[in-house]
């Protein structure tokens, strides 16, 4: 009987300046949230990538959903490689942004 898992990690963690952000392998995650908090006068953006390797943190990839200038949640329910969040442009705040998903498991 498959079980899920809780899969949690911080990708953006007090940000305080315009930040590349950091690739995380979700393959094995399904739904994910991505919660980003903290923003004052700034620009994320939410990237994907499909890559079989890890991309380069300076490397973009594809970008999901719009320019986020106001703390949100933003839900992914497609299969990704690699995530992460970028911090584009920054004025004020003190940015973080966290990503939770499920992974199932067999045999648990």
């Amino acid at each position: 009987m498959p079980t899920k898992k809780l899969k949690e990690a911080i990708l953006l963690n007090g940000v305080v300046a315009t930040a590349t952000g950091t690739w995380i392998d979700v393959t094995a995650w399904n739904r994910i949230t991505v919660d980003i908090l903290g923003i004052t006068t700034a620009t994320c953006q939410i990237f994907s990538s499909c890559q079989p390797t890890k991309p380069a943190d300076a490397t973009d990839g594809r970008q999901i959903g719009s320019n986020i200038t106001a703390d949100a949640s933003s839900e992914i329910t497609r299969k990704l490689k690699w995530l992460k969040v970028k911090v584009s442009a920054w004025t004020a705040g003190t940015i973080y942004a966290y990503a939770v998903g499920d992974e199932t498991a067999y045999g648990m």
